[in-house]
């Protein structure tokens, strides 16, 4: 494993990070993306984990399925999509019924010149190159539902299917029927359209995966080619998706990834690295930053955060405050969440030596340390080591 870290001292001086500058062109918010439930983008969230890296998801299941690719693009929301899982599941519920084909008597379509899911997708308005469903009943939950759509074949096929990249997910509840709760997804892709798209969460309950309740709302995703912004923007939503078509970007581009908070409270972020691994990002109510870089595919593929190279911003340390406190002197700072603090002292300048015998986690508080008996020294001079665990 490869171990880094960034260290600096109050002896030296650190630029700020800029936020919330960008240049001031035109763009349309993309809402063809829809609005998730929470449930919806949980399924989502879960299939674009492990088209990202099958082999991870693989052991992470237990299991050893080599029928699907090594990795593929995640797949973007599409509001159009969602209303025909959701139809298609509500008339399923309702009917008593677990089939592709549309029910006989839905309230949303014709069985006999509708028959198919691309057909029910194509009465929502959606213009297919590929189209795929997979439906079940009587799962608990996301969770359950995905985890037996990985355990078949056919299902895997359509979830890790490099040449779909939209998705659309339905649930409904309906106690009168056989199994209660009914799932639909639906999936497909429309010409070279193609999507920078993700989730944006805190992972509040520790447990390393997305789960609906756990979506940030009120975040702008803004693309920079260079000193220009991408033509296009989206604003997360309440479960934390976004989708921006990227398709008129040419291949092997750099592009910035810049999220703004344009909400009033502090925000914070689990942003995904990998399979496994997060960085965290705070937010200050109106910060922006740019997050990374990702450099667009050359192939008809849609690019995620996993696929971006965080930029970390500059440690600034912080002023260093010292008080007599009888015999001893007490050493104070403002710390950040995501950093880690080491008092030094010195009386030569030479030889540095720690105040506390492993470095104090940030806390976006005070943070303070004692040195005992301080003053019997002649002279004492300080220091603080900041690093990135």
């Amino acid at each position: 494993m490869n171990c880094y870290t960034k260290q600096v001292t109050v002896l030296i001086l650190a630029a700020a990070t800029a936020v919330g500058v960008w240049p001031t062109e035109a763009q349309t918010e993309y809402t063809a993306d829809g609005t998730p439930t929470g449930l919806e983008e949980e399924i989502r969230w879960r299939v674009n984990r492990g088209r990202f890296d099958t082999a991870s998801e693989n052991q992470a299941r237990g299991t050893s399925y080599t029928d699907v690719q090594a990795s593929a693009g995640p797949l973007a929301p599409n509001d159009s999509i969602t209303l025909a899982a959701r139809h298609h599941t509500e008339d399923m519920a309702k009917h008593d019924l677990l089939q592709h084909a549309t029910v006989p008597g839905s309230a949303y379509y014709d069985p006999e010149t509708q028959p198919n899911p691309w057909d029910r997708m194509e009465a929502e308005g959606y213009s297919w190159d590929n189209a795929a469903e997979n439906i079940a009943a009587g799962y608990s939950g996301a969770e359950a539902a995905y985890v037996g759509w990985w355990n078949s074949t056919g299902h895997r096929h359509n979830m890790y299917d490099s040449g779909l990249r939209e998705i659309g997910n339905g649930y409904y509840n309906w106690s009168s029927s056989t199994y209660s709760r009914y799932y639909t997804m639906d999936l497909g892709s429309s010409g070279n359209s193609r999507f920078f798209t993700d989730t944006l969460f805190v992972d509040a309950n520790g447990n390393g995966a997305y789960d609906q309740g756990e979506g940030i709302s009120g975040l702008s995703i803004t693309l920079l080619l260079g000193e220009v912004l991408h033509s296009h923007c989206d604003r997360s939503t309440a479960a934390g998706s976004f989708a921006i078509p990227i398709q008129s970007i040419a291949g092997g581009t750099t592009v910035q990834v810049a999220v703004s908070n344009t909400t009033t409270a502090m925000v914070t972020l689990s942003i995904p690295r990998d399979y496994r691994h997060y960085t965290t990002v705070a937010l200050a109510p109106g910060e922006g930053r740019v997050y990374g870089t990702f450099n667009q595919p050359e192939t008809v593929r849609n690019v995620g955060l996993r696929d971006v190279s965080p930029v970390e911003p500059p440690i600034v340390p912080p002023p260093l405050l010292i008080s007599l406190s009888g015999a001893d002197i007490l050493l104070s700072w403002s710390s950040e969440s995501g950093l880690e603090y080491l008092p030094q002292w010195t009386m030569n300048f030479l030889v540095w030596n720690n105040l506390s015998a492993t470095y104090q986690t940030g806390t976006r508080g005070s943070v303070t340390c004692l040195d005992a008996n301080a003053t019997a020294c002649s002279l004492k001079f300080y220091r603080l080591l900041i690093r990135r665990p």
